[in-house]
């Protein structure tokens, strides 16, 4: 931004500057002109009056002198844009004139062209504007005029004035500039952490700063999450409500189908009812999942990934933890658990067995869970998080529960601020990769 206005205002200087230049030459060329032409037309009246007899001593009429050369020699300098304006004023006037010719010269070239009183009352560095007219009768009426100081100093202006504007334009740019761009990395980060942990999500350190669109834009925002926030604990709490409702009626069908005759009928019906009941409780700890009280804890991540693969593999299941450094990291341990133990139940589910193990890498705590099944097809990478997906060729009602496990597991470590991804691995099987930030080391 700071940029694009620094080349925005060098473009405006630059035309200013070619403007500005412009009219000091106009300026300039008439400032020189008019009195030069004036002194013109009083020598060939004074000329045409008197004739010659007058100029056989000093060769001057009045400022001009007459002579048959023209003062202006080839060695000058012509100034081709004052001879037109000279030769313009004279045919307004009308005075008819054979040629005209202009050049710059210093003091030396024009002493032997100017009264003697002249020369010697002119400044020393001044710089001089030598003339000659060339009449019809073939005579030259040569002239000298003193250029005026009308451009010295300009470009120092133009420089101070372009400082200045610089100076004060752009570091109000800069200023607004990073006011603004602070307001928005605020604004960025919170809008990036919606949904995710009260202490990761910087909620308190959100209010309306910065330029008032920025402000207004805060605002907007903060509203909108209050309404989202609304919206979802009413979602939440109306999904419980029915949850709970339901579950006496499931209750009653148990009962009732305990009392069915037919062994198949009543086996058929009482797994149906304990799907439902499975379904239920995951979907009852999906709506609890934002509502969750738990505190944060700073844990040691390896000891409670073990404490869970103990637990399966004292339900005879292949799961081998393989020990590692302690890595604490600050999680709610309650729902982390959850989160790994639906992870590693997968693996065994639709992998036969898993592998797991904790490990350190830069600012993150890594639990890594492999199994050696069939994998996931990329394209349904990332469809398995979505709400009851159960991908057909492994994950069906047989072999798989409600399709809320990896929702579940992905909203908890989203929840601390973690990531949740999914690789097929080369040799054969899935690799499971739960990343959770460990806070800075203070120095």
């Amino acid at each position: 931004m700071a940029l694009l206005v620094a080349l925005a205002l060098l473009v405006a200087q630059t035309v200013s500057a070619g403007l500005l230049l412009k009219e000091r030459h106009e300026r300039r060329l008439n400032t020189i002109s008019a009195p030069l032409v004036a002194r013109i037309v009083d020598a060939e009246e004074r000329l045409n009056a008197d004739g010659t007899d007058n100029l056989r001593r000093s060769g001057f009429l009045g400022r001009a002198r007459i002579a048959d050369m023209p003062a202006v020699t080839p060695e000058l300098r012509r100034m081709t844009d004052f001879e037109r304006r000279i030769s313009a004023r004279l045919g307004d006037i009308p005075l008819n004139v054979a040629d005209v010719r202009a050049a710059q010269a210093g003091k030396e070239d024009v002493r032997a062209w100017v009264p003697r009183r002249l020369a010697e009352r002119a400044p020393r560095d001044a710089e001089f504007v030598l003339v000659s007219v060339q009449l019809e009768n073939g005579l030259w009426i040569n002239l000298v005029g003193i250029e005026p100081r009308i451009e010295k100093g300009l470009l120092d202006q133009i420089l101070l004035q372009t400082a200045i504007i610089y100076l004060v334009v752009l570091l109000s740019v800069l200023w607004l500039g990073r006011r603004a761009a602070k307001s928005l990395n605020h604004l960025t980060h919170a809008v990036a952490n919606v949904g995710l942990a009260p202490d990761t999500s910087d909620a308190s350190e959100l209010w309306p700063r910065g330029p008032v669109d920025v402000q207004r834009l805060t605002t907007a925002f903060l509203e909108m999450r209050d309404r989202i926030s609304g919206m979802l604990l009413e979602k939440d709490r109306m999904i419980g409500a029915i949850g709970h409702d339901l579950r006496t009626p499931l209750a009653s069908l148990r009962l009732r189908a305990e009392m069915v005759e037919d062994p198949d009928t009543r086996a058929a019906m009482v797994d149906t009812i304990a799907e439902m009941d499975a379904t239920l409780e995951d979907i009852l700890a999906l709506a609890r999942l934002r509502q969750s009280a738990e505190d944060i804890q700073t844990v040691d991540v390896a000891a409670l990934v073990d404490a869970v693969t103990e637990d399966f593999r004292a339900l005879g299941l292949d799961v081998i933890f393989e020990p590692g450094a302690r890595v604490t990291a600050p999680v709610r341990p309650v729902l982390m658990r959850r989160a790994i133990r639906n992870l590693i139940d997968n693996a065994v589910t639709y992998g036969g067995r898993a592998r797991v193990s904790v490990f350190r890498q830069d600012q993150w705590v890594v639990v890594d869970i492999r199994d050696e099944g069939p994998g996931i097809a990329n394209a349904d990478m990332e469809r398995v998080f979505e709400d009851f997906v159960r991908l057909e060729h492994s994950r069906n009602r047989q072999t798989g529960g409600s399709g809320l496990g990896l929702t579940l597991a992905r909203e908890i470590i989203a929840g601390e601020g973690g990531e949740l991804e999914l690789r097929n691995r080369e040799e054969g099987g899935l690799q499971v990769l739960v990343r959770l930030p460990v806070p800075s080391s203070p120095d």
